[in-house]
């Protein structure tokens, strides 16, 4: 994996995180959420927003992408899943801001009410990719993270609930409730977790990986002690 792409990716998990401890403690205070796309404010840093929205798909993607490579020696089933929980979670974050970026120009209550039927198929999604990198958690980071990645989709789950059979939100976001509140703080801890567990393990996204050793056992103890082998520090059971 590339520095660049590595350490890009890692500082915007922790930007994620920072973000979505930020809606969490405005939507507790004010109890209403916000969308760049409406009220005041420049057009052109709203622009801006949206490519930085862009690019930070792009980059954590990439992050998910390298646990589901590594894991793919150990669980095949789980790496394809990773592997289409991540392409759906970033086609879904590119037709949002697609339509953020048309709501700009043009307010219009039919593209509100597809910008909050697209929010609500990236939340999913961006859940089951948690849920789906368990696997990879339950082998290098602690049990706490693994315990917290089956978190956000039951809590999202309440929330789509909430939408369909308690009293639908005004568009284009879904309504403030306790457990929004709750999904983005668990979303916090996770992505801020994430970019700790990359940042103390970056041999394992930087060092190239040899799926020769991944899945041959027979590893000569003097050379595996002599040199770090990512396999018999990630796979061996």
């Amino acid at each position: 994996m590339p520095k660049f792409l590595f350490y890009t990716g890692t500082a915007f998990c922790l930007f994620l995180a920072l973000s979505s401890a930020a809606v969490a403690v405005r939507d507790l205070d004010s109890g209403a959420s916000a969308f760049m796309a409406i009220g005041a404010g420049a057009a052109t840093r709203e622009a801006w927003a949206i490519v930085v929205a862009l690019f930070a798909s792009l980059a954590v993607s990439s992050i998910f992408l390298r646990m589901a490579a590594l894991v793919a020696a150990r669980n095949l089933f789980a790496a394809f899943v990773a592997i289409f929980a991540v392409a759906a979670s970033v086609a879904s974050l590119v037709g949002v801001v697609m339509l953020e970026a048309r709501m700009l120009r043009q307010h219009d209550a039919a593209l509100y009410e597809v910008h909050l039927a697209a929010v609500l198929t990236l939340g999913w999604f961006v859940s089951t990719t948690l849920l789906a990198m368990r696997p990879y958690f339950r082998v290098q980071a602690s049990r706490i993270l693994s315990m917290l990645v089956f978190l956000p989709l039951p809590i999202f789950a309440m929330i789509i609930g909430q939408e369909l059979f308690v009293g639908a939100s005004h568009a284009p976001l879904p309504a403030t409730s306790p457990a929004l509140i709750v999904y983005f703080a668990v979303m916090a801890v996770l992505f801020f977790s994430i970019a700790v567990h990359c940042v103390r393990h970056r041999y394992l996204f930087l060092e190239m990986t040899n799926l020769r050793e991944l899945l041959d056992s027979r590893v000569d103890p003097a050379s595996r002690a002599a040199r770090r082998s990512i396999g018999g520090v990630a796979f061996d059971s």
